[in-house]
């Protein structure tokens, strides 16, 4: 079973990935039909072929079908160039009893482009045992049928019908209808075949064969088919419709007939309709449809004269049938807007398939006058572009009668009552006009005329665009329009212009119209002058421009002939002059490029940068060529050449790619006179110089520079600079040639102006400058002292290359040597050997600037020495000083008569203030200048220290909350005596603490916690104080402990902690491990003791892990300074394994005694195998600390609670008062005496929150009598 099911598996995969062909093995019954919407029954026989048939939507009429793909069905697309042969095929069962008197009918509608010869669709039948192989065509053998010849060269969808098919042979069997695709591999034309809508039927009421149509006119036809044997009962049905989709069995048709023939009357003109007809023998019996075919009718036939510019409609009628390029109206390309042209893409593009063999057909009927003869000759004129290939691809023009339908794929061939108008039009990629005006209508006289434009390719190879036309006129002319329009003397500002007359000449002369557009006039366009002669001088033309013109002849005030164009014509330019440069932000070059394909422009597609003239295939958008059409164009500029020149320069940059030897640019100098021509090269001849070879096969940007053009013979007259673009129409590398940043020079060597610029002469700089030639000298500088005979540089002049600007700049930097005089020469060179007469100037550097060292000496309390040297020559000096403090303003200079010059070079500052810190700074300046030399870098010093100054340094070392350690700079000077007074207070008190010091530091004591203090201290000056310094603030900082923690806490902690205070009520805390635990925040945790009680207990528990050791130490900071004192410590145990520590221990009787803030900190450690040592983190373990208030013993009041009393003293911000009544008043004095504060006790309280920290007193005055207090504010 897995075997089976396996196997199965495999086939299925095989079948599906194309393996083994696609089978539908049931045989299909008679009536047979397949519009493929739905789903597919052919097998497919594709084997290992590049093209295959597949099934899908890529193709259909409409919706799905089954069709040729070379990407498995995403498209209806072959690989031409890979031989392919493959088959579809469907069994179908023959009744029995078939024979040939009961033919079958079989239709199918297709589709193929391929290839006339070698790539195609064939159909057979076959019996069913035959099976037809993928690369191997079926070929004619026993029982095999072929239906019909090959089919293809259709893009458009094509209906197949077989009434008459013999399945006699295959009567009671099988047959197998095939589907062939053979493809030979070389060329072809996408699409490849299709198959869509297959019937297949033995009909019990046959179908009508050869329809036809016949007798078309604008609005009528008659279409007419042969009737079937018997005649069907209810005759015959037909279908009309402008659209190609074929009706179904339940379509409605258009109309009935018994007859084999009708008058359709209905129709519009120039219409393109179908038609299908089929039998009815019964109400329920009916033959399939069979097509007809396609038709147009006829146009409305257009009157003399016809005038068409396609602007607003078209009514030409096109004849393409399913030609893969075809005639169509819009606005691709028109001259202008609109016109009539080749596409293959129904309009998008002016572009053709140059492999696809096309002849199609453009037309207009046009009603000819009866009476027209060949003395009053017809005048055709129309404007038309096509480039297509010079043998085959190309327009043709004819008459011929309106009865003559052209057919497409066919040529128009010469027969009778049919005129060619002109050959074959093509090689023109810009709009070219067409006009005959002797145009013979005779054998037209009173009938219609079609006048009709062919195009034809022959599907080898081809250049777009492909045929255009536009701006048609059509007329028998009452006033004869002027002939061979010439143009001649073409100046930068004149031409004239000129033309034949006609016969006789017009009555009110000629009219002309000149324009820079090539858009043609129209009959009610205003002139631009009028003449009677055939000539006009035409002036005041802008040069280097492109004209266009046309002229009429005017008969009368009604009555002008056309307008005809002559040739355009480009003005002159007017000659640059030399020098020329020319980097192309704007263009003065003119261009020769006829028709040419590939172009030279001027613009942004190239440039270096951004500008360049450049050569394109698409005016310009890009620098591209058309590597398959021969193109010579040419780009020039005219330039006057000064009489007496023999050698020029010439530069420009260039880029192309091309071809080696057949795609290039080429440089000439030629002499104004010679004009090239567009598709011709320039060859040498008389005063012609090309310039370099043959320029390609360079993508990046290359300049070329030739110093040494001779344009001696073209001295006192004009030289045309030709750049030349050749391509050949085989093979190419884009891009073509650019060219940009043209220079042309003539240089002189004429002794340069130099000036040595005053302001940049320095002691060993000078900068000259002159102006540049025009014509690109380079120069030479040399110099030295003078009387020196030897020039510098040493190793010869200085070579400066030309620069594009007006002036040259050359600085001699850091060559020279100060206060000398020298000499500098300038020489212009050309051609590197022609070295012109030099220059001459002198000038004398300055002094040395560089500032002198200062140095200070001998430094007094009030003077101080400066010196400065070296001293440079030919300089004076000036000094100034001040305080380094001071500002910039502040300098000082030397009284009159000012700074010692030299050869002095010191002097004596004097009223300088003592112990001051001073800035000293020296410059120079150059004898003759009024421009000072730099000041020298600030030379500082400080004055000697007299004992009056106030020593300097005053700081503090070391600040505790109860001390401060003070130091100054001690004073040795005059009058020392080595001793000095420092005094000190509170912030706000009134009196100072005097000390006196006999060394430099001093540790002040007694200070109170977060308590800001002022201090001074003075030299004592034989036996006088000297100042005080400023006073030095500081406040006296809060006690912090120092940090400590363990690591782990898992196993090791302290889990209680008990305090036993004598006196005082037990605290106890029990706790889970931490590395660190501050309860001094937690009230509850708080610890009271008595200052000097004994018999205090501690008691810590224990946290161990089995068999583990801890120790355990208590201190309480007694003295509160912030460190765990030796001495202040009241537990060490262990490390032992007991769970408990515990320890007693007396409160020493000096021991802080706690306020409202300021308490002391009891820490708890415990550390595993260890006693902890104080701000000592370990391991594992805990740290707990805690807050103790410590208070005094209480005694007895002796305080009379009846008296007034105030409290609490000292205060911060509200003093309560006791004993009082609601009317007392009071009074604050300062220590001095000063009332500060006064009025009523409010509710026992007085607000002296706003009083600065210090000493107070108090005057309360109530009925029950008059208390003084004093208090401090803290």
């Amino acid at each position: 079973m897995i075997k089976t099911f396996t196997s199965l598996l495999l086939l299925l995969c095989f079948i599906n990935f194309g393996f083994i062909p696609l089978l539908h093995a049931q045989a299909a019954t008679i009536l047979y039909t397949q519009d493929f919407n739905t789903s597919n029954d052919f097998t497919l026989l594709n084997g290992t072929q590049v093209n295959k048939w597949a099934y899908g939507s890529a193709a259909g009429n409409a919706g799905n079908s089954i069709y040729i793909s070379n990407d498995n069905g995403t498209t209806n697309n072959y690989t031409i160039t890979s031989l392919s042969v493959v088959q579809a095929y469907r069994d179908i069962v023959v009744p029995a009893g078939t024979t040939a008197f009961s033919p079958a009918t079989l239709s199918f509608d297709w589709r193929a482009m391929g290839e006339a010869c070698c790539d195609y669709l064939r159909i057979w039948l076959v019996p069913t045992t035959f099976t037809p192989t993928p690369g191997t065509q079926i070929t004619a053998g026993a029982g095999r049928i072929q239906l019909g010849a090959n089919l293809n060269a259709q893009t458009t969808w094509q209906t197949y019908t077989n009434t008459n098919i013999n399945l006699a042979t295959f009567a009671g069997a099988n047959v197998r209808l095939v589907f062939e695709w053979r493809n030979d591999g070389s060329i072809g034309t996408s699409p490849a075949g299709a198959i869509d809508n297959i019937n297949m039927l033995i009909p019990t009421c046959s179908a009508p064969t050869a329809l036809a149509v016949n007798t078309i006119t604008t609005t009528n036809a008659t279409i007419s088919w042969t009737g079937i044997t018997p005649a069907p009962a209810n005759g015959y049905q037909y279908y009309v419709s402008t659209s190609s989709t074929p009706p179904t069995s339940t379509t409605i048709p258009t109309g009935t007939s018994t007859g084999t023939s009708v008058i359709l009357n209905t129709l519009s003109p120039s219409t393109t309709y179908y038609f299908w007809v089929r039998a009815v023998c019964s109400a329920t019996d009916s033959s399939i449809w069979t097509a007809g075919g396609g038709f147009s009718t006829t146009q409305i036939p257009a009157t003399l004269p016809y005038s068409q510019n396609f602007s607003i409609l078209n009514d030409f009628g096109f004849i393409n049938g399913s030609q893969t390029n075809k005639w169509v109206y819009g606005n691709a390309v028109g001259n202008t807007p609109n016109s009539i042209y080749i596409s293959n893409d129904n309009g998008v593009t002016n572009n053709y398939t140059v492999t696809s063999l096309s002849v199609v057909q453009a037309y207009r009927d046009i009603s000819v006058p009866a009476g027209t003869t060949a003395a009053s000759p017809a005048l055709l004129s129309f404007d038309w572009l096509a480039m297509g290939e010079a043998c085959c691809d190309y327009l043709r023009i004819w008459l011929v009668p309106s009865s003559f339908t052209p057919t497409p794929g066919a040529q128009i061939t010469a027969g009778a009552g049919r005129i060619q108008i002109g050959g074959n039009l093509n090689a023109q990629t810009v709009w070219q006009t067409y006009l005959n005006t002797n145009v013979n209508l005779a054998t037209f006289s009173g009938t219609t005329v079609r006048l009709v434009f062919e195009w034809r390719n022959d599907g080898s190879i081809g250049t777009p665009p492909a045929g255009a036309i536009d701006n048609i006129n059509f007329l028998i002319p009452t006033c004869k329009l002027p002939t061979a329009p010439a143009v001649a003397a073409v100046t930068s500002a004149t031409a004239t212009i000129s033309w034949t007359a006609t016969v006789p000449p017009p009555a009110l002369g000629y009219q002309y119209y000149l324009s820079t557009n090539p858009t043609p006039p129209i009959a009610t366009t205003p002139p631009t002058g009028t003449t009677t002669a055939t000539s006009v001088p035409l002036t005041g033309l802008i040069p280097n421009t492109t004209y266009y013109w046309w002229v009429r002849a005017r008969c009368s005030t009604t009555d002008a002939s056309i307008w005809i164009g002559g040739p355009s014509f480009t003005t002159t330019q007017i000659p640059a002059t030399i020098p020329y440069v020319q980097p192309f932000a704007a263009n003065d070059f003119g261009f020769v490029n006829g028709t040419q394909v590939n172009k030279w422009v001027y613009g942004n597609a190239a440039g270096n940068t951004p500008n360049s003239i450049y050569v394109s295939n698409d005016n310009g958008v890009t620098n591209a060529y058309t590597i398959t059409a021969l193109s010579t164009v040419h780009a020039y500029r005219d330039i006057a050449v000064p009489a007496g020149t023999t050698i020029a320069s010439i530069a420009f940059d260039w880029k192309a790619q091309g071809e080696t030897t057949l795609d290039y640019l080429r440089v000439w100098l030629v002499p104004s006179s010679f004009m090239p021509t567009a598709g011709t090269q320039i060859t040498a001849g008389a005063g012609r110089i090309q310039l370099g070879a043959n320029y390609n096969q360079q993508a990046l940007w290359q300049s070329y520079s030739n110093t040494n053009v001779n344009l001696s013979t073209f001295a006192g007259a004009t030289m045309r600079l030709v750049f030349e673009w050749r391509n050949s129409a085989t093979g190419g590398t884009q891009e073509p040639a650019s060219v940009d940043n043209v220079v042309i020079r003539i240089c002189n060597n004429i002794t340069p102006v130099v000036t040595v610029v005053p302001a940049s002469i320095t002691h060993n700089s000078a900068t000259i400058t002159w102006p540049q030639h025009n014509g690109g000298a380079a120069y030479k500088i040399r110099y030295r002292p003078v009387g020196s005979t030897q020039w510098l540089p040493a190793t010869g002049p200085i070579d400066v290359a030309p620069i594009a600007g007006p002036t040259q700049t050359y600085p001699l930097t850091g060559l020279l040597t100060p206060v000398t005089l020298y000499e500098v020469e300038v020489a212009a060179v050309c051609n590197v050997t022609n070295i012109g007469v030099y220059s001459h100037n002198e000038f004398t550097t300055r002094c040395d600037p560089t500032p002198p060292n200062v140095v200070i000496s001998n430094i007094s309390s009030t003077s101080a020495v400066v010196t400065w040297s070296p001293l440079v020559a030919s300089a004076t000096y000036e000094i100034r000083w001040k305080l380094v403090t001071d500002p910039a303003t502040s300098w000082q200079s030397p009284p009159p008569p000012g700074t010692p010059q030299p050869p002095l070079n010191s002097y004596t500052i004097t009223g300088l203030s003592s112990y001051k810190t001073y800035e000293v700074q020296v410059r120079s300046t150059c004898i003759g200048s009024t421009t000072p030399n730099p000041w020298s870098t600030s030379q500082v010093f400080t004055t000697v220290r007299v004992c009056e100054i106030p020593p300097p340094g005053l700081t503090i070392t070391q600040l505790n909350p109860t001390s401060a350690e003070v130091v100054w700079d001690a004073y040795t000077g005059t009058g020392a005596t080595n001793n000095y007074i420092l005094r000190y207070r509170k912030v706000g008190l009134p009196g100072w603490t005097n000390i006196n010091v006999s060394t430099n530091t001093y540790t002040i004591t007694g200070l109170l916690e977060l308590t800001k203090y002022e201090m001074q201290v003075a030299n004592v000056c034989t036996g006088t104080p000297g100042n005080f310094t400023p006073l030095y603030y500081f406040t006296t900082p809060t006690v912090v402990y120092c940090p400590m923690h363990s690591t782990n806490f898992a196993s090791e902690f302290i889990s209680k902690v008990t305090a036993k205070p004598a006196g005082k009520p037990e605290m106890i805390n029990i706790t889970a491990g931490s590395a660190y635990s501050d309860f001094t925040a937690v009230p509850l945790k708080y610890i009271d003791m008595i200052q000097g009680s004994a018999g205090n207990q501690i008691i810590v528990d224990k946290t161990l892990s089995s068999g583990a050791k801890a120790g355990v130490a208590v201190w309480i900071d007694f003295n509160r300074n912030g460190t765990f004192d030796l001495d202040e410590r009241i537990l060490a145990d262990g490390p032992n394994t007991n769970l408990t520590a515990n320890a007693t221990f007396s409160v020493p009787a000096d021991a802080f005694v706690g306020s409202t803030d300021k308490y002391v900190v009891m820490r708890v450690a415990m550390a595993k195998d260890v006693i902890p040592v104080n701000c000592i983190s370990f391991t594992d373990g805990e740290v707990e600390d805690y807050t103790v208030r410590i208070s005094k013993l209480p005694t007895v009041n002796t305080l009379n609670q009846t008296d007034i009393l105030i409290y609490p003293n000292p205060v911060k911000s509200i003093l309560n008062v006791k004993n009082v009544s609601k009317k007392a008043k009071y009074k604050i004095y300062t220590a001095a005496g000063q009332i500060i504060s006064s009025g009523i006790i409010l509710n026992n309280k007085i607000d002296v929150s706003r009083l600065i920290n210090g000493l107070y007193v108090i005057d309360i005055d109530d009925v029950q009598g008059i208390a003084q207090k004093k208090f401090i504010k803290e």
